[in-house]
């Protein structure tokens, strides 16, 4: 196969020459072609190089208009050819034999570029030519080039002019590539190149004084017994050869990044917790001293049910201190929010905004139960919100959650804790600075640096549980209460180095392929 690639490659009268049309020509399949240059390169004979093309290439539409004419360039010419220049309305379909979606494309582009109008003159619509000969269409000078070169580079195509001497009619190059995928004419391709040529060695070699022998990959019992393995020679193997590419099944990125947070917080001494999807506006709202009327309880930004509508709630003695603290601030110190707090509005179903609502159902059964502390948990689950999908915002997310209880925890409790995490998650700067969240009251921000994007990214907001939030519960200063939490998809788009936050769920094959396991 070698001896004939190299006759091949000095037959040609131009080189290099693309992979593709060498095997083509030869009459050899691509894989055995590129498995005899790469042989032929080892030896010093040839060479070939790779190019990652961006380019245009003709559809199965765009080759039908090459062969037939585009619809357009079909009725101007029936109507050129016929002697009134016009037609009527109802008989032109029949008269230009086009089936009806080419026929409307044809009329719709013509009435654009202003070469028929419509006519009552006789009675009846007719189209008649605003024109007396055919100007060139621009898009054809497209077709045909693409036709003769098989593609059209992408910044090649928009420096290509595409004017006919008419500058009423002409358009420009973005506008073409607009038209083309509107059309569904051409489409863009990307592909490795591959070219090859001959070195100084293999043009000089006389193909007539080499003596072909025969190669085998491997020693067969058959070549053994008959002797004939003196006669063959065996093929050396290139061990540095990149191999096939095996897609074999691999948990989706997302669940692996999901359960390396979660080991770290295991490894941190944490226990996981899981709540309810389907909350009360209570856990959700109103047990984090939330008031009735924020914004954020309106509908366009929480999903409300029909089905259940309404929930059950803890003992009366615990609504009543949530109450007291939402009206007058109960005994914590602070003045409420004023008002009379509703129990119909807490008693509202919903899909919970976040899983602080998880959180605050594990803080409650601490202090109803008195259990010991101190008190370590995390959460990593689903929430909803009423959002537009957009790159970056989506209406169903995960969120990362914790809390600490303890004796005499403070704010350098909390930095550290953070710290820790993001350290072990494999980010070496962290940083807190003061920030503001409405139930936590020191409150930090947590930023951490990308050394690839060399840049701050804030990931996460903590603080400490209010005395508000807690004190319903039974949980009075000196025992505090640690909280932080973050959106997780900012995370993973930070790891995965993803700009569209939906790439991670609408899984692009190409991307599930490539991200390391």
């Amino acid at each position: 196969i070698e001896i004939r690639v190299l006759k091949g490659l000095q037959s040609q009268k131009k080189l290099p020459l693309e992979a593709k049309d060498l095997a083509a020509n030869m009459g050899l399949e691509y894989a055995v072609l590129m498995t005899a240059v790469y042989e032929l390169q080892n030896q010093g004979f040839a060479t070939f190089i790779e190019q990652e093309v961006d380019e245009y290439q003709l559809t199965e539409e765009g080759r039908k208009y090459v062969q037939t004419g585009l619809p357009e360039r079909i009725i101007i010419n029936y109507l050129l050819s016929n002697q009134l220049k016009e037609c009527p309305l109802n008989e032109l379909q029949k008269k230009v034999n086009l089936e009806q979606n080419l026929y409307f494309i044809g009329m719709g582009n013509l009435k654009k570029l202003r070469w028929i109008q419509t006519s009552k003159a006789t009675g009846e619509e007719a189209i008649f030519l605003s024109v007396q000969e055919a100007p060139p269409i621009p898009l054809e000078k497209l077709l045909t080039t693409m036709n003769e070169t098989g593609g059209i580079a992408v910044n090649q195509l928009e420096k290509m002019d595409f004017s006919t001497g008419d500058r009423v009619r002409d358009v420009d190059a973005s506008k073409i590539v607009e038209v083309i995928r509107k059309r569904k004419i051409a489409k863009q391709v990307k592909y490795t190149r591959r070219l090859v040529n001959l070195t100084e060695k293999g043009k000089k070699l006389d193909l007539n004084k080499v003596i072909a022998k025969t190669e085998v990959t491997r020693l067969t019992p058959d070549l053994l017994q008959s002797g004939e393995w003196k006669n063959v020679t065996l093929k050396s193997f290139n061990v540095a050869a990149r191999g096939p590419a095996l897609f074999g099944g691999k948990l989706h990125p997302v669940t692996l990044l999901i359960n390396k947070v979660r080991e770290v917080f295991l490894s941190m001494g944490f226990t996981e917790i899981r709540g309810p999807m389907v909350e009360s506006a209570f856990y959700n709202f109103d047990a984090l001293f939330q008031p009735q009327d924020h914004p954020a309880r309106e509908m366009h930004d929480t999903f409300y049910l029909d089905n259940p509508k309404t929930a059950k709630l803890p003992p009366e003695e615990y609504i009543r201190a949530v109450a007291q603290t939402h009206e007058t601030g109960g005994s914590t110190g602070s003045i409420g929010w004023g008002g009379k707090w509703s129990e119909s509005i807490a008693r509202q179903m919903i899909l919970r905004t976040h899983t602080t609502a998880t959180t605050i159902r594990r803080l409650s059964e601490i202090g109803r139960n008195k259990e010991p502390l101190p008190a370590r948990v995390f959460s990593i689950d689903r929430v909803f919100r009423n959002e537009k999908v957009d790159f970056k915002h989506l209406a169903e997310f995960t969120q990362i959650e914790g809390i600490v209880i303890d004796k005499g925890v403070t704010l350098s409790d909390l930095r550290g804790l953070l710290t820790s995490f993001f350290t072990r998650m494999g980010f070496s700067k962290v940083l807190t600075r003061p920030g503001y969240y409405p139930y936590t009251e020191p409150s930090l921000t947590v930023s951490v640096y990308s050394e690839d994007h060399q840049r701050w990214f804030e990931m996460a907001g903590s603080g400490i549980f209010r005395p508000e939030v807690t004190e319903p519960w039974g949980i009075k200063d000196p025992d505090r209460v640690l909280a932080w939490g973050m959106g997780f998809e900012r995370l993973a788009m930070l790891y995965f180095e993803r700009k569209d936050i939906r790439d991670l769920y609408r899984n692009p094959l190409s991307w599930l392929r490539e991200v390391p396991v």
